[in-house]
């Protein structure tokens, strides 16, 4: 099946503490229809049950690395490193693929002779059992890749990847939030993107997941969201700024206060809101955060009616 190197594919998995759904992605893996894949786990110093789960896989297309806590970007690069596969995916520990994830990378590229460029696949959110598809991109509406990642929820977990692209760029270490947005960005823009029409990516929404737990440490981790943010447009605005409309830096920090004003609302102490709305307002005001304003006014008012 693989003319030129083996495995053909290279699927990283970084997982910290969640031992029972990083079982269900694991199993998603080795579901797989084409079996030429290399899944690199790595254990970012877990302390739960973990290492025993992992201990306990035979399957010698495994690689298991674990490391001290260091955060998501520091275990994606660490896959990469020890990765050898000529095309590299990525799984998180809370989600799954569908049987037909890796072959429908697998052919595409065979049928096209195996072209350099990144492959994406489409993806379902999976709310409480109901799965509900997500925008896939259209050159005809989004205009090119880099837009469209920008704007929307694009995951380097759709993507395909000729894994000479990241011995260039990957993931930043300093960054735990907004890491997979910075990279997609930065390797779109260098790179051609094709997006395959099949949802073949499980996005789990659930309460154990990272943007649930938001509220805690709040400004701590509003910083953390927007520093990749000022660092992509500071540092490797001549790579992407060609690819975006002008306003993009205010919408994306004017985004970041939004959801974070949400965030203190709902799950907080409401002590950051009121100054996290108003600056997000001051950055910019779109319509495409209509629906966010209506749902924060929903439940600022049924905040203010608990408390009567």
């Amino acid at each position: 099946m693989n003319s030129n190197q083996s495995p053909f594919f290279s699927v990283i998995i970084p997982t910290y503490n969640r031992v029972t759904l990083l079982q269900n992605a694991v199993r998603s893996v080795l579901n797989q229809t084409i079996r030429d894949w290399q899944l690199v786990i790595v254990d970012d110093g877990s302390t739960d049950s973990t290492k025993n789960y992992l201990h306990s896989l035979k399957d010698p297309r495994i690689t298991v690395c674990i490391q001290k806590k260091a955060e998501r970007s520091t275990a994606r690069n660490k896959g990469i490193e020890v990765s050898q596969g000529r095309y590299v995916c990525f799984l998180d520990d809370d989600d799954e693929y569908t049987e037909q994830y890796l072959e429908q990378f697998y052919n595409y590229y065979k049928t096209y002779g195996f072209e350099d460029l990144i492959l994406r696949s489409g993806y379902v959110k999976n709310i409480k059992n109901k799965l509900v598809s997500a925008i896939q991109y259209n050159p005809a509406q989004h205009k090119n890749p880099v837009r469209f990642a920008a704007f929307y929820m694009c995951g380097v977990w759709t993507l395909c990847i000729p894994r000479h692209f990241l011995n260039e760029d990957n993931f930043h270490p300093d960054f735990p939030h907004w890491q997979d947005t910075h990279l997609i960005l930065r390797l779109f823009a260098k790179h051609k993107m094709l997006q395959l029409p099949l949802n073949t990516y499980v996005y789990n929404i659930h309460s154990l997941m990272g943007s649930k737990k938001m509220a805690d440490n709040i400004e701590e981790k509003l910083i953390q969201n927007i520093k990749p943010i000022e660092d992509l447009f500071s540092n490797y605005n001549n790579i992407v700024s060609p690819f975006l409309p002008s306003y993009t830096y205010n919408y994306l920090i004017a985004k970041k206060y939004l959801e974070f004003a949400h965030y203190d609302l709902v799950d907080g102490q409401s002590k950051w809101f009121y100054k996290y709305f108003f600056t997000s307002v001051r950055y910019y005001v779109s319509t495409r955060f209509l629906k966010t304003y209506l749902i924060i006014c929903r439940d600022f008012l049924k905040k203010i009616s608990l408390k009567k």
